[in-house]
């Protein structure tokens, strides 16, 4: 007996300890669980956290040295909204480099730390955060170059 209760201790234990899911605010109902592992099957350092309209989801892909730090949003009904994927700013594509090289943020210095690449179910873009004359400016760029303004902060 004492052996079977050791025994169930140990895997609840293990179990409790190798779990690679964190849930700060609840777990996220079967339909968005599912939706992220159909998408991400190697995802690890999973953590969930609800958001006003749905769940935000941090995670890991990839082995070293080519980790990937991203963040996926899904709705409530486990529909994909975004996925956010922390980039090197040397990682951006030529086109991307050589649009900001070419425009009127030729002479802004970029943020390195705040290089993203952002996927969309309508499509792709590269949001880079620059500072032009004291100011922070958002940008997104697109995969073919074309460059439109996202925000400002003062």
């Amino acid at each position: 007996m004492k052996r079977i209760i050791l025994t169930v201790i140990l895997a609840v234990s293990a179990m409790t300890l190798f779990s690679c899911e964190k849930y700060e605010d609840g777990k996220p109902v079967k339909s968005v669980r599912e939706a992220f592992a159909e998408m991400y099957p190697d995802a690890r350092d999973v953590e969930w956290d609800m958001e006003l309209t749905g769940w935000k989801v941090s995670f890991e892909t990839g082995t070293p040295p080519d980790v990937k730090e991203s963040e996926a949003w899904y709705d409530r009904n486990g529909n994909w909204l975004r996925t956010e994927t922390d980039l090197l700013a040397s990682a951006l594509p030529q086109v991307v480099k050589d649009a900001l090289a070419a425009s009127e943020y030729a002479s802004a210095v970029l943020d390195a730390s705040d290089v993203e690449f952002v996927e969309t179910p309508d499509g792709n873009f590269y949001q880079l955060e620059v500072i032009l004359k004291g100011l922070e400016v958002k940008l997104k760029v697109s995969e073919d170059g074309k460059i439109s303004l996202a925000g400002l902060d003062f």
